[in-house]
């Protein structure tokens, strides 16, 4: 990379995040246990969608937790640190009170500078009143708002993995009343794809068509999770094959190629190549690993969404943060980040990891190396976590 370049991209990085958050990973987590700062909150857990990766949609129906319950749990004093929060379900969209569940959020969260929504796009009426609701509390409030829509193909491939006839349609109509909105409201729209067996070799007219709209897009490899989406029998189906080898590595080596100090991710796509080409630990920083948190519809409680849980306020009688700072809860997190961790191939939030664990990043940038071994074959302590070369590893 050119040193011209370089510097050009230095000047347009808001230093005082990238500073603190080094300071933060660096030597505050060393001191003690770091308050969660990333919230991410499943409001439910129905879908009207029936996807090939994902179980959501066979669970029995439980009763959800209400606005009000949600107000009660957000009085605990935690809340108060946290900048970033993501709603996600199920299908977001379902909860009939979403709009006045952001607002809530929005009220007891005094430090948040970020409010993500992820959604299947199915429902573009509700999903567009509702978004337009959010971005005018948000811009009262001066909270960024993002909103991201899964696509995993284009026309008949999406219907078949999402399993709706006309899903792609669907999702084109929600697009486009995004754009419209976007003429009236600053936020970020883009598009999620879940790269996975049957779509692998559709990636290139994926890419095409959304550079054609204008439409952002970003990338995730299927993963397999006993909890959340409880979707382990569904390995089979929707796992990367030998055959595929060649095309996943050959994805994640375009998106590792396009690094920059903008760009993050091209870090975590270099790690991805290593993890499925050579067997390597993953060596991407997560944030839930150090100051992440989901809450969900149940009123349960985890460190992030590959993890156990670790409690639920409403049976447990305790608050989120006497379940977050039990020592029992944090040990088994620490045993996460040493046997589970390494194995895990989420790209969650690891943007806002890579900008404060800075001194990682900038070694990429400046050698192409995302960790030891970055060359070549996995080091003794990288291969007894060996992931099967072209296959999800487990999480």
């Amino acid at each position: 990379m050119a040193l011209r370049d370089v510097a050009g991209q230095l000047t347009r990085i808001h230093w005082g995040t990238w500073i603190r958050g080094a300071y933060d990973y660096n030597i505050r987590a060393r001191r003690g246990t770091l308050p969660p700062k990333i919230l991410q909150v499943v409001v439910n857990y129905r879908c009207n969608a029936r996807c090939a990766m994902c179980n959501i949609w066979r669970m029995k129906p439980r009763r959800e937790l209400s606005l009000d319950e949600f107000a009660n749990i957000m009085e605990d004093d935690i809340f108060q640190n946290i900048e970033r929060l993501t709603l996600t379900g199920g299908e977001t969209s379902l909860r009939q009170d979403l709009g006045p569940l952001a607002d809530m959020f929005l009220a007891r969260m005094s430090n948040l500078k970020a409010l993500s929504l992820i959604t299947n796009g199915f429902l573009p009426e509700r999903i567009l009143a509702v978004v337009e609701h959010i971005l005018r509390s948000c811009q009262a409030r001066g909270v960024r708002f993002s909103i991201s829509v899964s696509l995993d193909g284009v026309g008949e491939m999406h219907d078949r993995i999402r399993g709706v006839p006309g899903a792609f349609d669907r999702v084109v109509k929600t697009l486009e009343g995004l754009k419209d909105l976007r003429r009236r409201y600053d936020f970020w729209m883009g598009v999620g794809y879940t790269v996975m067996h049957q779509n692998l070799h559709h990636v290139p007219e994926f890419r095409a068509w959304c550079e054609e709209q204008g439409i952002p897009y970003g990338f995730q490899v299927v993963g397999f999770h006993e909890a959340y989406v409880s979707n382990l029998d569904r390995q089979n189906e929707v796992d990367f094959r030998p055959e595929d080898r060649d095309a996943l590595i050959a994805l994640m080596e375009d998106l590792a190629s396009q690094r920059s100090w903008r760009n993050v991710l091209a870090f975590y796509w270099d790690d991805m190549m290593h993890m499925y080409r050579d067997g390597r630990s993953r060596q991407t920083p997560c944030p839930f690993a150090l100051e992440g948190l989901i809450l969900d519809s149940l009123g349960d409680v985890y460190y992030c969404l590959s993890s156990k849980k670790i409690g639920n306020v409403i049976d447990d009688g305790r608050s989120v943060s006497d379940l977050y700072y039990d020592p029992e809860n944090l040990a088994y997190r620490e045993y996460m980040r040493r046997h589970i961790c390494p194995r895990c191939n989420s790209a969650c939030a690891v943007g806002v990891a890579l900008k404060k664990d800075i001194k990682r990043y900038a070694r990429f940038l400046l050698t192409g190396r995302t960790g030891p071994g970055a060359g070549g074959e996995a080091g003794p302590d990288e291969a007894q976590n060996a992931a099967v070369p072209a296959s999800s590893p487990r999480q």
